[in-house]
C-alpha cells in the first residue's frame, strides 16, 4: 500500500501490469490478474509520471526534478514477486517537471513532456544502465506546458502518431519520429464561444 497521495498511475503491457506512484516516493508494480504488488521501487524524489513498455519488460518513471529512470522487469509476471529493484537514471530534462511519459508502441522510443513546453523523443537504450543519450526529435509548438501524451494509429497506413495536450488549450498531432507538427486542434474557451454565436 502507498502511505501518501498517489500522483501517477499507468495500466499497460496488454493489460497485465499496473503501476502506481505517490508522494511516498515509491513506484509499485502490480499484476492485474490478482492485483498483487510484485515489486516496489524507491525514488529519491517525488514521482510525477510513469510508463510501461508494451512488452512489459520495462517500467519508467520521472521525478519532480526531471530525471527519468527505468527498471527492467525480468521473467514473467505470473503472480511471482520480483526482488525490489533499483532504478537507473536514463535521461533528464534539467530541473523541469515531467508531466507525461510514454513508451512508443514498438518500445523503440521513450517520449517525455514537461512544463517548459517541450516534448522529447529519445531512443530507449537496449541496456537502460547505458542511458538514453540519443535524441530522435523534439516536438515543439505548444505555447504553454504540455500535460498529456497519447498514441493513435492511422487505420489507412498502420502508422503511429503522437497526440499532445497542454495548457495552451490545444491538442496537437505529431509525426514524433521527425518532430513534425501535422495538425493543431484549438479546444479552448475562444473555440466554444465561437460555436455558441
Amino acid at each position: 500500500m502507498h502511505k501518501d497521495s498517489i500522483r501517477a498511475i499507468r495500466y499497460g503491457a496488454e493489460g497485465k501490469l499496473f503501476v502506481s506512484a505517490g508522494d511516498d516516493k515509491l513506484v509499485k508494480i502490480w499484476v492485474t490478474d490478482s492485483w498483487r504488488c510484485i515489486s516496489s521501487v524507491s525514488s529519491e524524489k517525488r514521482v510525477t509520471a510513469v510508463a510501461i513498455s508494451n512488452d512489459g519488460r520495462f517500467v519508467s518513471f520521472a521525478d519532480k526534478f526531471g530525471v527519468i529512470y527505468a527498471v527492467e522487469i525480468e521473467g514473467s509476471h505470473e503472480n511471482q514477486s520480483l526482488p525490489n529493484k533499483k532504478a537507473v537514471p536514463i535521461l533528464a530534462h534539467y530541473c523541469s517537471i515531467i508531466t507525461s511519459l510514454e513508451f512508443s508502441p514498438d518500445g523503440q522510443y521513450i517520449i517525455s513532456a514537461d512544463r517548459d513546453f517541450k516534448i522529447r523523443v529519445s531512443v530507449f537504450p537496449e541496456k537502460p544502465s547505458d542511458g538514453a543519450h540519443e535524441i530522435q526529435s523534439f516536438c515543439l509548438g505548444h505555447s504553454e506546458f504540455v500535460s498529456c501524451l497519447a498514441f493513435i494509429c492511422s487505420q489507412d497506413s498502420q502508422q503511429w502518431y503522437l497526440l499532445s495536450g497542454g495548457g495552451d488549450s490545444t491538442v496537437r498531432l505529431w509525426d514524433f519520429t521527425c518532430g513534425s507538427l501535422l495538425d493543431t486542434c484549438h479546444v479552448g474557451e475562444d473555440y466554444y464561444s465561437q460555436k455558441k454565436e
